[in-house]
């Protein structure tokens, strides 16, 4: 299978990985977008965050990878990513078609008051729940770094949690929500599991 791909470096994790955001698409690549949402731009903090996104050749949707900031970290909060995000994906050549927004966005769909709620009250459709057929929808199954009670989690977070999603900012009819690369559907390939959708 033929794919066209594109990826941006964003900071060093764990001292030693070069971490960074990729897009792959079956359909030539028409557009490129690369932005800062942290406040942050330096390569050498685990905290920095960038966004990719693509527009394939033929289509008026964007396509957009995130990740996301922690909702309560004091320097780099949930909520200044998403303004950023947000006002950023006002620029009209974003608004022709559908935006999706894709990614870990460290977030849990169980928690009130948080980053969760605060992209659902922006106006985005969480794809999972348009779902005419989806699995439990859990990407992560385990204690993960950045959500144990040592780095300031609640007791409150379960294991099992479902923090990585695909947005719309449309209403879409989606037939399949499906988490991928979870041990049960392909094999496990990060401490996140996939998640993939049929639109």
């Amino acid at each position: 299978m033929y794919y066209e791909w594109t990826w941006i470096s964003a900071k060093t994790g764990y001292g030693k990985y070069d971490e960074g955001m990729a897009l792959l698409s079956k359909k030539p690549i028409a557009r490129v977008q690369q932005f800062l949402t942290s406040k942050t731009d330096d390569y050498e903090n685990w905290k920095t965050r960038r966004i990719l996104g693509i527009q394939p050749e033929g289509s008026s949707d964007w396509f957009f990878t995130v990740h996301m900031g922690w909702w309560n970290d004091e320097e780099e909060p949930f909520v200044d990513q998403w303004k950023c995000i947000q006002e950023t994906l006002k620029d009209p050549k974003y608004r022709e078609g559908t935006i999706w927004l894709m990614g870990d966005f460290n977030s849990q769909d169980d928690v009130r008051g948080e980053g969760y709620d605060l992209v659902l009250k922006s106006g985005w459709k969480d794809t999972y729940l348009l779902a005419e057929e989806k699995d439990d929808g859990i990407t992560v199954a385990e204690e993960i770094d950045g959500w144990r009670e040592a780095d300031g989690r609640s007791k409150a977070a379960k294991n099992e949690k479902r923090l990585d999603y695909i947005f719309c900012n449309t209403q879409e009819e989606v037939r399949a929500s499906n988490v991928i690369c979870n041990g049960k559907n392909a094999p496990v390939v990060s401490d996140h599991y996939g998640v993939m959708i049929t639109v």
